[in-house]
């Protein structure tokens, strides 16, 4: 894996055992970790949005190559460049939906099991 690059196949595979039955939480629970990463990726976006400010730097002159270069260099580090602010936020930003959507699944699975539960003790209730 390259400097800067994520494995994304934890989430896969923790998305894998919740669709498996063997990853549960209870519903109040996921439900406040999916706000919670609901939250986070709004606060992502709005730290990105801001940042990209940064994309245009003033300040270290035109007249020497070493002024261009820095300023070149600061620039792709905010926005363009291999492992740049932006594209960090975002691979961030990716991680956190994908973590939130596992935790709306597992809620979600939670709930589906909970009512086949109750279904079923009705149905005993009932002489089924």
């Amino acid at each position: 894996m390259a400097d800067g690059d994520y494995d994304y196949a934890g989430w896969v595979a923790l998305a894998s055992a919740a669709d498996d039955g063997r990853l549960y939480l209870e519903p109040g629970v996921a439900r406040g970790c999916a706000q919670r990463c609901t939250d986070l990726i709004a606060e992502l976006r709005s730290i990105r949005s801001s940042a990209q400010r940064l994309s245009t730097m003033d300040g270290f002159g035109t007249l020497l190559p070493s002024g261009v270069a820095l300023t070149a260099k600061f620039e792709g580090k905010a926005s363009g460049a291999d492992n740049s602010l932006d594209q960090v936020l975002d691979k961030h930003m990716t991680v956190v939906e994908q973590m939130r959507d596992l935790f709306t699944k597992i809620g979600a699975q939670y709930q589906a099991t909970e009512g086949a539960n109750q279904q079923s003790l009705t149905n005993v209730d009932a002489g089924f």
